[in-house]
């Protein structure tokens, strides 16, 4: 669901044609009673209008503000600023904490961002099918993410594979449920907004936003449980592959249990409002969640939930196979993929 964000974004350049046009200004004076404040942009001072809640407004403070037909309107607080200094420190962070590796995913991040925004996003605008760009650019940004992080060694290309076979097989299941459950892909209003847009298969999109969704986490997991199985194959180079799949989920026992909780929490933290929704509504709950809007958020919690879970027996499998009497040698080595 997280693609629609990105849809929004491109869709912001045609929403904003015409004669009107974008400013950035400082607020100099409020005049609640008359719904105006004084702005200043540049040398210049005008008059613009308020929202109706311009309450939420103060002196000195940077707005955007939208000019059309000789009238200029206060839109939102300018949030540019303070959106840097957040991703700022969150770099800063990085770097600090995680050192080489901290760097490199934040590289890693970005170029992943890149390959969403300047290959999927345009070739689904442009009429492709959401679900087939959707699983290419997946491609395209595990093999950034894992490698560039993690650097290219039988750890990483188990890691890779079992996060592919993950996301193919939530990818199946994603097909046969939603259209079992007669899903049309307008549970938001983004979605009525590229329906009136037009050229956009909103039931293929809402399938993609579900596996580009779930590929931070399943990166995650994948990697951290290949580490697992490398660690123990390097303590005893006499492990087969039986029994370091046995000892490697062991561990990952634990890993499913944390990951559900985790997983199911970050989705319904996302769908706040509509949870908020089952108090005011007066349909019968077993009615109000047959509804597309709350079946297709219980739809992606639990087919993201299932990705995570197989991706912990698939990708110790991949990494018990590739590191089975000893092969690869020790953590932080870098044996060869094949």
């Amino acid at each position: 669901m997280r693609l629609w964000i990105w849809f929004g974004l491109l869709l912001l350049p045609a929403l904003a044609q015409g004669e009107g046009r974008y400013l950035v200004g400082r607020i100099l004076a409020l005049e609640a009673n008359r719904g105006v404040a004084l702005v200043e942009v540049g040398d210049r001072r005008l008059e613009a209008l308020l929202p109706v809640d311009g309450g939420r407004y103060r002196v000195g403070q940077r707005v955007v503000l939208y000019q059309e037909g000789g009238r200029t309107y206060v839109t939102e607080p300018d949030r540019i600023p303070w959106l840097l200094g957040l991703l700022g420190l969150f770099a800063l962070s990085a770097a600090l904490l995680g050192r080489g590796k901290g760097v490199r995913g934040l590289l890693g991040t970005f170029l992943s961002l890149l390959v969403v925004v300047y290959f999927v996003v345009p070739r689904v605008a442009a009429g492709g099918n959401p679900l087939l760009f959707a699983f290419l650019g997946s491609v395209g940004v595990l093999l950034l993410t894992v490698y560039l992080v993690h650097g290219v060694n039988r750890k990483t290309t188990a890691a890779l594979l079992g996060t592919l076979a993950s996301v193919a097989f939530v990818l199946f299941l994603a097909l046969f449920f939603t259209r079992g459950m007669g899903f049309t892909g307008l549970a938001s209003e983004e979605a009525l907004l590229l329906r009136q847009w037009g050229g956009v298969d909103l039931l293929s999109l809402f399938l993609a936003g579900v596996v580009v969704g779930t590929l931070g986490a399943l990166t995650d997991v994948s990697v951290t449980q290949a580490a697992v199985v490398q660690a123990l194959a390097h303590a005893n180079p006499r492990f087969g592959l039986g029994e370091l799949y046995r000892r490697g989920m062991e561990v990952g026992y634990d890993h499913i249990g944390s990951l559900v909780n985790t997983l199911v929490l970050a989705y319904a933290a996302g769908s706040l409002p509509l949870f908020l929704l089952l108090t005011r509504d007066p349909t019968p709950l077993r009615f109000l969640l047959n509804t597309e809007p709350f079946a297709a958020e219980i739809a992606s919690m639990v087919l993201g939930s299932l990705g995570l879970l197989l991706a912990v027996p698939l990708t110790t499998l991949m990494a018990a196979w590739f590191f089975r009497g000893g092969r690869g040698g020790p953590p932080g080595g870098h044996g060869h993929p094949h």
